[in-house]
C-alpha cells in the first residue's frame, strides 16, 4: 500500500515538474487554438519557399510558452507572437546567409566562385531617365503615370482628378509602365503593345 503524504509536506520534484509541464501543454494548446491560423498565414508570407512555415510557427509557440509567465498582464499575445515570428525569421535568414554557400570541389576545397551576374537592364537607370521618357507616352497614360509615380496620388485621387474610374487608372498606369520599359531599353513582352 502506498502512503499518502501528510498535508503541508512538499511534493517530489517530479510532481512539480509534471504540473508545470501540464500547465505549459495547456497554454500551448490554448495559444495554438486561438492563434495558429493567423501565425501560419504570416509564416507562409514570410517563408515563401525559403523555410518551412510550420517550423517557424512551432518555434514561436514554444517561445510563447517559455516566456508566458514573464509577459505583463494584458499583453496582446498575437502582437507579441507576431514580433517574435519576425525576429525568428530574420535570425534564420541571417544564419543562412552567414553559411558559406559555395560548393566544394572534389578535393574538399571551396570551388571557384561563379562569375558575377550581368547587371539587369534597369540597374543603370535613375529617376531622371524615367522622367525624360514619360513625355514620350500617349497623353492618357502619361497623365495617370505622372500623377501616380511623381505626385504620389492614389488611384482614387487620380481617378477623381482625371474623371475616370479607379480601374481605368490602374490599367493606364500598368500600360504606361510597360511602354516605359520598352522606351528605356528593357525587353519587350507579349502585352506591351496593348
Amino acid at each position: 500500500m502506498s502512503r499518502s503524504s501528510p498535508a503541508g509536506e512538499h511534493r517530489p520534484a517530479a510532481a512539480v515538474t509534471s504540473i508545470a509541464d501540464a500547465r505549459d501543454r495547456r497554454r500551448l494548446d490554448e495559444l495554438t487554438r486561438a492563434h495558429h491560423a493567423t501565425l501560419l498565414s504570416l509564416a507562409r508570407k514570410l517563408c515563401r519557399s525559403s523555410f518551412d512555415p510550420d517550423d517557424l510557427v512551432q518555434d514561436v509557440l514554444v517561445k510563447a510558452v517559455a516566456h508566458f509567465d514573464r509577459l505583463p498582464p494584458g499583453t496582446n499575445h498575437v502582437a507579441w507572437m507576431t514580433r517574435v515570428m519576425h525576429n525568428l525569421f530574420i535570425d534564420q535568414v541571417r544564419r543562412r546567409t552567414a553559411r558559406p554557400t559555395q560548393p566544394l570541389a572534389d578535393d574538399g576545397a571551396l570551388a571557384a566562385p561563379p562569375p558575377p551576374d550581368e547587371a539587369a537592364w534597369w540597374e543603370a537607370l535613375d529617376a531622371a531617365d524615367v522622367r525624360a521618357a514619360v513625355p514620350r507616352l500617349p497623353a492618357e497614360l502619361r497623365d495617370a503615370f505622372a500623377l501616380f509615380a511623381f505626385d504620389g496620388l492614389s488611384y482614387k485621387e487620380i481617378g477623381a482628378r482625371l474623371g475616370v474610374p479607379v480601374a481605368t487608372v490602374g490599367t493606364r498606369v500598368l500600360r504606361a509602365r510597360r511602354k516605359l520599359r520598352v522606351l528605356l531599353g528593357g525587353p519587350a513582352r507579349e502585352h506591351d503593345d496593348e
